[in-house]
């Protein structure tokens, strides 16, 4: 394909993107107006500079009411964070080819700007308090705090398989492999236990437990894992390292760090890279010190009372493995100004420091929708079209990419003939859904 296809726009009916306008981010920022308020609440002293905040949060959300046009960042705003620079280079690009307003420009720079955005607010807010302010640490934390259960089945899971990892042949670490990656993908550990509780790695190669992932790779519509393996070699030693480009934070950091786990403990890997945002972002996405919070949550018997009062022993190993392998560094926590950028990823190469430091990995997985989104340019692809095209300039940049993303948004490639017709059959959100995923792989 010699011309790339458009972006997904706001005003597209028949994208995610129209509802994610007109709902979701009304939505997003009155809760952030709360939060700003609860805190002006519980602390007189921030009164004045957070009614200014909220003030500003109220005018956003005429903006976007009344679509008005997007303007580029000034320079007080662009002294305070250079980055921004990238922003209006785009927006400029953009509006070549029509105005961007809230209501009508491309969904995926917008929704990157719009956090972008949100940031100023606290960091020239004038008072020291906000400039590293989360505004969404709450929500984060309410959210991690009612996945109890999901946490102690995890934690239970863990605890019986590492205790056998040590005598697994190849073909066993290929099954755990593809357990503890869906796992990962789904962000989910009650959906994908095989069985419930203790778990043996008989219990992993029987007829029932080949049945179960059967069952859940049914809605794995793209699928490239066994590629993955046996391209990556990672069956052949520890002498390597992996990259995670995280998504959320809560929960789903805590699969991606129980996959991290079982990569060190059955040594396919020695090294473990996360890489977080520097500023709260798409609401809930893993900043470094999410990471942290998450470990003195974990440790914490009042945040998880019913853990601590009927199986301790297997958060207790979890955490202390986490901190174990985080203060050897073998966990190694980064974040780069590029994850918080609109730049699709295809311009990766472009940022020497990044690039260097990703091809030192032996597999990069891109975790989640937004990193699928920002792969593949947010584009609307034919959805035929293989992934290898899809990623542009990234499939020929020696980088080993490995996407795991449920969909919730309508770019998807890599489907065979015939297949969007039917899944189009059962219903007409399937891309946007969550339901379905995909596993795109990249040598």
């Amino acid at each position: 394909m010699s011309q790339l296809p458009p972006p997904y726009y706001n005003d597209d009916k028949n994208s995610f993107a129209f509802p994610t306008v007109h709902k979701r981010w009304p939505t997003i920022l009155n809760g952030a107006i709360d939060d700003v308020q609860l805190t002006i609440d519980e602390d007189s002293n921030l009164k004045e500079s957070g009614s200014k905040i909220i003030n500003q949060f109220k005018q956003l959300l005429d903006d976007l009411k009344n679509d008005t046009k997007v303007r580029e960042f000034n320079e007080i705003e662009i002294k305070a964070n250079p980055d921004l620079k990238h922003f209006n280079k785009s927006l400029e690009k953009f509006n070549q080819q029509k105005e961007v307003t809230w209501q009508t420009g491309p969904w995926l720079y917008l929704e990157c700007y719009l956090y972008q955005y949100i940031n100023n607010f606290f960091i020239l807010s004038g008072e020291s308090y906000w400039h590293s302010f989360d505004i969404f640490q709450r929500l984060k934390t309410k959210t991690f705090k009612q996945s109890e259960l999901g946490v102690l089945e995890l934690c239970k899971r863990y605890e019986s398989l590492s205790k056998q990892l040590n005598k697994t042949d190849e073909e066993t670490l290929h099954l755990l492999f593809i357990e503890f990656i869906d796992i990962s993908l789904w962000g989910n550990a009650t959906d994908l236990s095989l069985l419930a509780g203790d778990v043996s790695l008989e219990d992993i190669k029987s007829v029932q437990g080949a049945e179960v992932r059967k069952k859940n790779e049914e809605k794995i519509i793209v699928n490239d894992l066994k590629q993955a393996w046996n391209e990556t070699n990672l069956k052949q030693g520890s002498n390597s390292r992996i990259d995670i480009i995280l998504d959320n934070s809560g929960f789903e950091l805590f699969a991606d760090l129980i996959l991290s786990l079982y990569l060190l403990d059955s040594n396919l890997t020695n090294e473990i890279h996360l890489h977080c945002k520097e500023i709260p972002w798409f609401v809930s996405d893993t900043m470094i010190k999410d990471f942290h919070d998450l470990i003195d949550q974990m440790k914490d018997k009042n945040f998880y009372p019913e853990i601590y009062k009927t199986d301790p022993k297997a958060i207790e190993l979890v955490y202390s493995k986490i901190e174990n392998y985080y203060n050897d560094k073998k966990i190694i926590v980064e974040s780069h100004p590029f994850w918080t950028l609109d730049y699709n990823y295809w311009l990766i190469p472009g940022f020497s420091d990044l690039y260097d430091n990703l091809k030192k990995s032996k597999l990069i997985i891109f975790k989640g929708d937004l990193n699928y989104r920002k792969l593949t340019g947010d584009l609307q692809w034919p959805k035929t079209t293989t992934f290898k095209e899809s990623i542009q300039d990234l499939a020929t940049s020696g980088l080993p990419i490995l996407s795991l993303r449920t969909c919730k948004a309508d770019v998807v490639v890599g489907l065979p003939e015939g297949l969007e017709e039917k899944l189009q059959k059962q219903a007409d959100n399937w891309a946007t859904s969550g339901k379905y995923a995909v596993i795109s792989y990249n040598k």
